[in-house]
């Protein structure tokens, strides 16, 4: 059976349980399937208990597991995020958040307002605003993503100097 959802914390030093946890939630609440889920956990402790995973994985694994999958829940890394837009994936972006130690800023949360404010992805913060996301997800056409990094880059640079 191929992998429908991939999740996708990154592989920095700091965890993401969080979003794992989020995930497992919403498999104990029906509103994700326990099957069908491969979870990259990058560094952590948590051991997800409803699907499959490793802690970090290659490259050539972590574009093949985007590749094989339907939906993308990934934290707001552009590592992450770029390979599935360019592969035309339907993308939720959880950004880490500093006020959990997540991340030394909330560089995530700007960047996961870019990508949906531009119809890119869809965002969510929170386990109940991820659990709606899932819900409506087929109402969600994702725009074409056309890689241009010069205008891209200047795109964020300027979303973040306005905000």
């Amino acid at each position: 059976m191929a992998i429908l959802i991939f999740v996708c914390v990154g592989s920095t030093n700091f965890s993401f349980d969080r979003l794992l946890q989020m995930v497992d939630e919403l498999c104990d609440d029906g509103i994700l399937p326990k099957d069908g889920i491969f979870a990259q956990l990058g560094k952590t402790s948590y051991q997800p208990r409803n699907y499959k995973y490793k802690g970090i994985i290659s490259r050539g694994s972590f574009l093949k597991y985007i590749r094989e999958s339907d939906l993308i829940i990934t934290h707001g890394g552009t590592g992450c995020i770029i390979p599935a837009l360019k592969l035309e994936k339907k993308v939720i972006i959880v950004p880490r958040l500093h006020k959990y130690h997540e991340q030394i800023d909330d560089h995530q949360m700007e960047i996961m307002n870019f990508c949906t404010n531009q119809g890119y992805a869809l965002g969510a913060s929170t386990k109940e605003d991820l659990a709606e996301t899932i819900l409506n997800l087929d109402k969600f056409i994702p725009r074409k993503f056309v890689s241009n990094n010069d205008k891209i880059n200047k795109m964020i640079i300027d979303y973040i100097e306005a905000n």
